[in-house]
């Protein structure tokens, strides 16, 4: 800068002009005014930064991470399913159970175009007409070529059943945990919809037995009804009953209860599929988890979701024993799943908890951004896709 433009003269008390270089007492003035402007405005900047802290700090109350993230070497197209503390895929060719914390703890070949399911004890999977059925370790307990095509199969804690043939026309192979074959039930009239176990006292047994329960659709009628049959292995039938025309999408047992849910109600019945109780109206509800804490059965439901537009769920009713309970979430939810003290709903990038009991939901940022939420594990743990990459995540209980 040209330090003789700042030349300016002022008078001295001796009257004398001198010349200097500075300003004069005006532009002191004018400049010590803008100081204190920018004084103030920068106290008034920290004051509203302070609030904006203190306020956000009062409105995330309780909001923090949760547990790590740990990845999984599996995608989302490997049909991944949560085995009691671990995790099962299927890569096309071999079913791996890997650990929650990553490590691999099996690895079984079955062959490609296969398919699987699982409890904490056992493992069956099949492949056009093979059968294999693995123990919790991972070692083979059966493996046989059946009589023909193998629909599908489903594992309890001591038995397996496998159903063969056609659709419409088939045999149920029943195995028990020694690789015997304990049941031949012959399918015909009707389309098999699905086959599970459960455990129930009987009038010959006060010890409970691991039963079986059948449900197909029966075509001969003029109107198509849904029925179930219910089996003690090696044994006779114990129990068969029309459900009416509703499709029942979920059934499991819960303190000696049989239920039975459709899209309107929940059905009870005993182990020889009489009717327990009156039905419990679900209307508008889709049953989404149940788990047994203790002698309490927990029931989640979300709201119906239109097939076409995705999961968005604002609110989750919880129902245990005679309470029965609507909770709203504080955002919009892709998925909610129980544990075993909480209800929680998923976020792109926060879970919501809300301990059984209480009606409000704190909320915990989630390490990694999550698209799908795939099941719970023990010690409330989830498997979460973000992306078509896998994840077991750490919840707060």
């Amino acid at each position: 800068m040209d330090r003789n433009r700042k030349r300016v003269n002022y008078v001295t008390g001796a009257g004398s002009p001198r010349s200097t270089y500075g300003m004069n007492s005006k532009k002191k003035k004018d400049r010590q005014a803008s100081l204190r402007v920018r004084v103030i405005a920068a106290l008034m900047a920290a004051a509203l930064l302070l609030v904006a802290v203190i306020v956000y700090s009062l409105g995330s109350a309780g909001r923090s991470g949760v547990g790590r993230a740990t990845r999984i070497g599996a995608t989302l197209s490997q049909n991944v399913t949560p085995f009691g503390d671990s995790v099962i895929f299927y890569d096309g060719t071999t079913l791996h159970c890997v650990a929650a914390t990553g490590g691999n703890e099996w690895s079984y070949q079955i062959g490609v175009n296969a398919d699987y399911d699982a409890t904490e004890q056992r493992v069956v999977a099949w492949s056009g007409n093979d059968l294999y059925i693995l123990n919790s370790r991972g070692r083979l307990v059966y493996n046989n070529k059946m009589s023909g095509t193998i629909q599908f199969a489903s594992a309890g804690d001591e038995y397996v059943a496998a159903f063969i043939g056609e659709p419409d026309n088939g045999v149920i192979t029943v195995i028990n945990s020694s690789g015997q074959i304990v049941d031949n039930i012959t399918i015909a009239d009707q389309t098999l919809l699905d086959i599970g176990f459960f455990k129930s006292t009987t009038t010959s047994s006060a010890q409970e037995t691991e039963l079986m329960w059948v449900l197909g659709l029966n075509t001969t009628g003029t109107v198509i009804s849904t029925e179930l049959q219910t089996f003690q292995p090696g044994r006779l039938s114990t129990g068969k009953s029309s459900l009416g025309e509703h499709i029942a999408y979920r059934i499991y047992y819960a303190n000696g209860v049989l239920n039975i849910v459709d899209t309107r109600q929940i059905m009870h019945y005993n182990y020889r599929v009489l009717e327990e109780s009156s039905p419990t109206l679900i209307y508008g509800y889709t049953m989404e988890d149940v788990k047994t804490v203790g002698k309490q059965t927990y029931q989640l439901l979300i709201p119906a979701q239109e097939t076409n537009e995705g999961i968005h769920i604002n609110n989750v009713r919880l129902m245990v024993g005679d309470v029965d309970r609507v909770l709203h979430l504080p955002s919009e939810c892709i998925a909610a799943k129980l544990g075993t003290r909480s209800v929680y709903g998923f976020s792109t990038n926060t879970v919501y908890v809300s301990r059984f009991g209480e009606t409000s939901f704190t909320a915990y940022t989630l390490p990694v951004n999550i698209t799908a939420v795939l099941g719970m594990i023990t010690d409330n743990r989830v498997i979460a896709a973000s992306g078509s990459e896998i994840y077991v995540i750490e919840l707060p209980e």
